[in-house]
């Protein structure tokens, strides 16, 4: 048993455009917005999961370099997603199928160079999980 007792989880992705930002996660990823400070936001992503937004100047730590990151977010109507995303005027790769996962997936990129994926689990204790 971990020592700590989890309550939530958030990923904060630090933005030299907040606005640009904030367009991104509020009108073409639609979350819902949990917590806006006004130099940080934070929307939901799922029960006790969240994604956040940090003012690269006035974030807790400095920020030299983006990259090596990939936000996940698994939805259960991929193709729609998709579409969207499309519409929003971003250039979202093919939905790919990973069959020993089964897993359906497909990726962006966001606002700064951020990657994102968008995966549908479609069976077995994965979907459950996820």
């Amino acid at each position: 048993m971990s020592v700590m007792e989890l309550s939530s989880q958030v990923t904060f992705l630090y933005f030299t455009d907040m606005k640009g930002a904030a367009r991104f996660f509020d009108e073409v990823l639609q979350l819902e917005k949990a917590y806006d400070p006004g130099w940080a936001c934070v929307w939901r992503t799922g029960p006790g999961a969240f994604v956040g937004a940090v003012d690269v100047d006035e974030g807790s730590i400095q920020v030299e370099r983006r990259g090596g990151v990939l936000v996940s977010l698994t939805v259960r109507n991929i193709e729609a997603v998709r579409e969207h995303i499309l519409s929003a005027g971003l250039e979202p790769s093919p939905i790919k199928q990973v069959k020993e996962l089964d897993l359906k997936s497909f990726f962006f990129t966001g606002p700064e160079g951020y990657e994102f994926e968008i995966q549908q689990f479609t069976s077995g204790d994965l979907s459950r999980l996820f």
